[in-house]
């Protein structure tokens, strides 16, 4: 019999061996699943951003990156992982970032299984746990500041499990030193306090010590209100000071009625996550099984994972740190199963097959996700391998404008912003980014502008435009056009954005990948340059006008084939120039006359 403060007899039947083959499939799946290509826009403007500090030993404030911010504020609560950022590229380029992803997953994965048996959970429930734990937060595995705080969320509840079984200082030392950085890496440090305090309150609770965590007796109140209180303290060593605290609403605040909709910010029940349901039932059940086996829950773990599943119905990226907290309420009750002797309904054998094959599983299934069904991600696919993900960023465009220094300022589309930062920053400045909470006005004027044509050319006179980089958007818009004959009714017809925001008689199209397209003002001193760039008859944002147009005119069939020949002699991989050279080949050949015919 197991007194209360001992140890508990191992329990489990498989050897080291064993042991070690589970954690072993786990890192490898761990290393795979975080082993994909560069995808998140954001990356780069942080890495601007970490470069800047490192060159200018300052922080970024005001804004230095767009020419549209009007000398705006900005604090930047991120620094300390942006400049580790940029020192790792500085070092070993993108492939560096590709191994600091790889690391901090590895990183996670490490922290949650020691603590899982630590804590006395079994190697297979802790394997198999922590398969799942990774694979609900994969999607969040960007090399962005919210990744590290997966690492110190994890971190934080395995020093906190570690001082309720020991009472020794050292956990609470590396708690408040973990603050502070997290504080200064990332406004998800805020959550830090209070699930501290969940924790430590939970141990005062009935079951909230004692076997299987071996606490001797409850945490003293000193402790469950102190050290939230001591990681406040810690958290305003901070070039911010208390404003970090008023970060999250200052956000929602300048995000509130701002046109266009981030699928992150969006609540649960408006982006539903199959997965997350699937955790949260496979987590149910677990629980109900111990409580029903044992008559013991773990409240400490218990009420972190409810704080974190409340704060996970506001948004779909709080879903991640929901898999890190509750994987300590999973390993909780798994060693509770342990300790009362309760016999799974498979041999042990048998189960310690289980977290490899499901570790082998899960990597054939990050390295071929099917595209449609059930299992298809939802996040879309990710590419194994370093470098960046093909076709999501205007590389090709961005070399096209690299070649053109006397252009001026350059619109761009939000997502590109970013990419265009950590490419021709400095000297040049961009017009947006994914900093959308720095300027919410400037956000609701552009929505604005691009809905009325008198306010969008005032919008493009006002900040200088002297061309675009823009994404294709084919969503057609209503447009007002010149009747046929005089005191005609006007038509309306529908035109692709980009076709309404740019017009030809203000802007040239100069350059087209299967991206996006590169625009230039019209200029007296630029029609040289123009003359030799610019497409006339090719809008590849509408394909179907473009051939619509060729197919009713033979001069213009042939001046829109050039122009696509062109375009593949530039870039020969190009597939939109290579589907419309085929279909405009085919319009040719059926406008000449067959002699054969009789």
């Amino acid at each position: 019999m197991i007194r209360e403060g001992e140890a508990e007899a191992p329990t489990e039947t498989d050897g080291e061996s064993w042991r070690g083959r589970i954690l072993f499939s786990t890192l490898a799946f761990t290393a795979v699943a975080a082993a994909f290509k560069i995808r998140a826009y954001d990356v780069f403007w942080h890495l601007a951003a970490g470069h800047w500090i490192l060159r200018n030993r300052a922080l970024p404030d005001p804004d230095p990156f767009r020419f549209s911010a009007h000398g705006a504020a900005w604090i930047d609560h991120e620094w300390l992982f942006q400049v580790v950022l940029a020192m790792v590229e500085n070092i070993g380029g993108l492939t560096g970032l590709w191994v600091l992803r790889i690391c901090l997953a590895l990183s996670l994965a490490l922290v949650l299984w020691v603590a899982a048996r630590r804590s006395g959970a079994p190697a297979v429930g802790a394997g198999m746990a922590l398969f799942i734990t990774l694979l609900g937060a994969r999607p969040r595995f960007f090399l962005r500041p919210e990744f590290p705080t997966l690492l110190a969320l994890g971190l934080l509840l395995a020093l906190l499990t570690e001082f309720r079984r020991g009472r020794q200082r050292w956990p609470i030392v590396l708690v408040l030193l973990q603050t502070l950085l997290w504080a200064n890496s990332h406004p998800g440090s805020l959550m830090a306090p209070i699930l501290c305090g969940a924790f430590l309150l939970g141990t005062r609770l009935p079951g909230g010590w004692g076997t299987p965590r071996r606490g001797p007796s409850p945490i003293p109140w000193k402790w469950v209100f102190g050290l939230p209180i001591a990681m406040v303290l810690a958290m305003l060593l901070n070039p911010a000071g208390w404003r970090l605290f008023a970060v999250p609403v200052e956000i929602s605040g300048a995000l509130e009625d701002v046109p266009g909709v981030n699928p992150e910010w969006l609540p649960v029940w408006k982006a539903p996550q199959p997965f997350l349901f699937v955790g949260l039932a496979l987590l149910a059940l677990l629980v109900v099984l111990t409580y029903r086996s044992t008559r013991r829950l773990d409240p400490a773990t218990g009420l972190v994972t409810l704080a974190l599943m409340a704060l996970t119905t506001t948004s779909m990226r709080h879903q991640a740190p929901l898999f890190v907290g509750a994987f300590f309420l999973a390993s909780e009750c798994l060693a509770e199963l342990a300790v009362c002797g309760w016999k799974a309904p498979i041999r042990a054998s048998r189960a310690r097959l289980l977290p490899p094959l499901a570790c082998l599983l899960g990597i054939a299934w990050c390295l071929w996700p099917p595209t449609s069904g059930p299992l298809a991600p939802r996040q879309g696919r990710y590419t194994f391998g370093s470098g960046l993900e093909p076709g999501r960023f205007p590389d090709k465009a961005v070399d096209f404008i690299e070649q053109l220094p006397e252009l001026g300022n350059l619109y761009n589309n939000v997502a590109f912003g970013g990419y265009l930062l950590w490419r021709l920053y400095p000297p040049r400045q961009i017009f947006n980014d994914g900093r959308n909470e720095l300027n919410p006005d400037f956000l609701r004027e552009l929505a604005s502008a691009r809905q009325d044509s008198q306010a969008w050319n005032a919008l493009l006179d006002r900040y200088q435009i002297d061309g675009a980089l823009v994404r294709y958007d084919r969503r057609r818009r209503p447009v007002l056009e010149a009747p046929l004959v005089a005191g005609g009714e006007p038509q309306v017809i529908h035109l692709t954005s980009n076709t309404v925001l740019f017009t030809p008689d203000r802007f040239a199209l100069v350059h087209w990948d299967d991206l996006a397209m590169v625009f230039l003002a019209r200029r007296s001193d630029r029609s040289r340059i123009l003359a030799q760039l610019e497409y006339h008859f090719v809008n590849p944002e509408d394909p179907e006008a473009t051939l619509q147009a060729a197919s009713n005119d033979p001069a213009r069939l042939e001046g829109t084939l050039i122009e696509v020949e062109r375009r593949l002699r530039d870039d020969p991989g190009c597939r939109l120039a290579a589907s419309l050279q085929l279909e405009l080949t085919e319009l040719a050949e059926e406008q000449v006359p067959n002699t054969d015919r009789p």
